[in-house]
């Protein structure tokens, strides 16, 4: 990925400031830059604020839109029926389906993005630990087991040291060998009480 240069940013801003009457095409402006039109409206993204872009953006959901879907009492003319769904999925999950999800991923697999954040490490040297054979596959993602025994039979592939510290507590708890760090395992005395 190439970097932005102050004089591109600064070309790309005033392209963007410009009234949408008087202003070029966003093709013209990528061609003039040598570079895609995804990659001016990603940087675009990156520095404008919502509302303060170039292009039509999808409107936010009103106070009152979301009333009406919690309530159930009208039909939003304003929203396709697709769009109230996906909104209620994503935003109005009850506590015990949420529980049952995040139950249910735990029990399951791991995603590389989690353990490479875990580990503290890049997703490619997740996927080439994965090549290698110390962790394995399970149900599209990575089997918290293997996570287990890599974290007591490779440790060196842990770049521990430069972790802070609450993630290598974590690491401890988990089975990564560390005697000088000394971690309580926490406990559920007095929460049944």
């Amino acid at each position: 990925m190439r970097s932005w240069t102050t004089k591109e940013a600064r070309l790309v801003l005033e392209w963007a400031r410009t009234p949408g009457d008087q202003r070029s095409e966003i093709d013209e402006t990528a061609d003039r830059l040598g570079r895609s039109i995804g990659a001016v409206q990603q940087f675009l993204r990156r520095v404008l604020p919502r509302g303060q872009r170039p292009w039509a953006e999808k409107p936010r959901w009103a106070p009152e839109e979301i009333e009406a879907l919690l309530n159930e009492t009208e039909r939003l003319s304003s929203r396709s029926p697709a769009a109230a769904k996906r909104y209620f999925t994503r935003h109005c999950r009850r506590p015990s389906e949420e529980s049952l999800l995040n139950d249910e991923q735990e029990r399951t697999s791991l995603t590389v993005t989690r353990v490479a954040a875990d580990l503290g490490l890049s997703r490619a040297s997740v996927y080439r630990l994965l090549n290698n054979g110390v962790l394995r596959r399970f149900k599209g993602g990575i089997a918290e087991t293997s996570f287990s025994d890599l974290l007591r039979e490779h440790p060196e592939v842990v770049p521990y040291s430069r972790l802070p510290r609450d993630y290598r507590e974590w690491l401890v708890l988990n089975g990564y060998p560390d005697p000088s760090l000394a971690v309580k395992r926490p406990s559920t005395k007095g929460l049944l009480d």
